[in-house]
């Protein structure tokens, strides 16, 4: 009698882990066993990924990685970026605002606030691209590479 009663405990209990897929999953998990166990397993899937053989250029390899193991741990495909992947134009004019960080509008009527504390800075006329980055940061880029964090303002 106790040994059915365990087989079926053990059932459940994997069935229950089976459908955490992702870190967030196993986050949710109230058995520290089971929680152990789905972590173990999302670690092993993170592991083959980072193992994967990528093609293309370096940018690509990284890309392509970066979002296989980012679904495993999030546990949904990465959303397509809302920024293009490359946008130019030209700074039309640098300003600060009260708490004097740097503020560039471009020639298209953007504002976009230096959100790194690197030292590089544009000028007026500064021909830019606009580049997105992981996890939905924006880098202003120069035609010399040189390049800066920065965060839009919205000015609706």
């Amino acid at each position: 009698m106790y040994r059915k009663a365990a087989a079926t405990l053990v059932i459940l209990g994997l069935a229950s882990t089976a459908g955490a897929q992702s870190m967030l999953d196993c986050s949710r998990l109230d058995s520290e066993e089971e929680r152990l166990e789905c972590y173990d397993r999302v670690a092993g899937r993170v592991e083959e990924k980072l193992e994967e053989k990528q093609s293309g250029t370096t940018e690509e390899r990284v890309e392509a990685r970066n979002e296989a193991i980012t679904e495993e741990i999030v546990g949904a495909e990465v959303a397509e970026e809302v920024v293009p992947d490359v946008l130019s134009f030209q700074i039309e004019k640098v300003m600060r605002d009260r708490s004097r960080r740097v503020i560039y509008k471009t020639s298209e009527g953007r504002y976009f606030r230096r959100s790194s504390s690197s030292r590089v800075t544009f000028r007026e006329g500064d021909s830019c691209i606009l580049s997105s980055g992981m996890m939905g940061s924006l880098f202003l880029i120069r035609d010399d590479g040189q390049k800066s964090k920065v965060e839009e303002l919205n000015t609706k």
